[in-house]
Formats: C-alpha cells, structure tokens, sequence
C-alpha cells in the first residue's frame, strides 16, 4: 500500500489535512484529518478537496475530454464546486481556496445560502435542479462559466457530479448556450469555449484520490 488519498467537499487546507468548515460538517472545523489517518493506518496521507482531486485524475489521465492544459472541472452534486488546472497543473491558491465556484454571487439579495450570503450560483443552480428546472438550472451554471472563462481564459469547460449526470445533455447545451452568447458579444474568432461531461461519474473523484499518491510518485504532472 502506497498511501491513502482522500477527497471531500471544502474547505480545508491541503497542505496540512486540516479540514475547516466543511459543508454539511461544520463540526469538523479545524480537525488535522490528515495526521488522525496517517498515525491510524501507518501509511501517507493526503487530503484535498473533491474537485481537486477530480481535476487532477483528468490533468494527468489524458482524457479525450480534455483539449489543452487548462480547464475547469464544474462538480455539480448536494453542492457545486470547480477544480482548476492552469497550465497543467492543479491552481489550489495560497490557502487551498481557489474554486469555491459555487459561491460566487450573481444576484445581489439573491435566496439566502448555507454560506451566510445571498444570491450565490450554488443556491439558485440547486433551487432550480430541485424544482425540476433543468433549463434554468444550466443557464445559472453557465452564466458562472462564463466569468471563470473571462477570468482565466481555459481551454475547456467540463462537467461532472450527481446532478449532471441525471440530464447530462441538458446542462451541456445550456452551458454551451451561454458561453456562445459570451462569444459572440467578445468577438471571439474561435468559438465558445468547449463544454464535455466527464465519464465515470462520482469515480473520476476517486481515481483523482488516488492521483493525489501516484501522480507524484510517477512523475506524472504537476500535483
């Protein structure tokens, strides 16, 4: 056994496994994760967030979904989160907080989130999934794409987790509905930025744990 990766909703501090106020646990706020599994089990640990770990198994797996060094991995399940890749390798940020995506407000005195805010992409994007408003559900997810495109300038949009994978092709043509709106206003010669679904469903989290141990160890991109 090479060690243990371990992938979960954020935030939480990668570089020392300490988790922070995880969502839907806040409880565990401030516990060293890391250090209680690696004295438990006598093997190395590493901890990071879901979408991390997501978006590292896609950077060093050479999937087709993947055209170019930069991307987004949109996690969409009980919450929404992004995992970046910028020129090969994982944009963590300097405290593990990059791609808390689904708090990013886009309607000011908006429904009020878990967060403490209102009006963030995660609350309305999970409202309208769960009044069954697919449509809407996609544009609101789309309409955040666009400004992580515009900020970071990625070469694809992927998408993934429990949500999306109900109706797939639905948040696809949504996504991309949106993004070529932005486009076309920029004038952007190329196209709308490229929009796929992940295969392998809640397993590219898992294989990406994983990658957390053997990426590393084989020399297999920037972790």
């Amino acid at each position: 056994l090479v060690g243990v990766g371990v992938a979960l909703p954020g935030p939480l501090d990668h570089t020392h496994g300490v988790l922070h106020r995880v969502t839907g646990f806040p409880g565990w706020d401030g516990f060293p994760l890391r250090d209680a599994l690696a004295e438990r089990l006598g093997v190395p640990v590493v901890v990071d967030k879901d979408t991390n770990a997501a978006a590292l198994g896609l950077a060093v797996g050479g999937a087709e979904e993947v055209p170019g060094d930069s991307f987004a991995y949109l996690h969409l399940g009980t919450g929404l989160g992004a995992g970046l890749v910028i020129g090969g390798s994982v944009h963590r940020g300097a405290r593990t907080g990059a791609g808390e995506f689904g708090h990013q407000v886009v309607q000011l005195d908006g429904p009020l989130c878990e967060c403490g805010n209102r009006g963030c992409v995660e609350v309305l994007c999970l409202g309208a999934a769960a009044r069954g408003e697919v449509a809407e559900a996609a544009r609101v997810l789309g309409v955040a794409a666009g400004n992580l495109v515009g900020l970071l300038d990625i070469d694809a949009v992927l998408l993934g987790g429990r949500t999306v994978a109900r109706t797939p092709e639905a948040y696809v043509r949504g996504v991309t509905e949106v993004l070529g709106a932005r486009a076309r206003r920029e004038g952007e010669s190329g196209g709308p930025v490229p929009v796929r679904v992940v295969p392998g469903g809640e397993r590219v989290v898992a294989e990406g744990a994983a990658q957390l141990l053997l990426a590393p160890l084989f020399g297999r991109g920037d972790v």
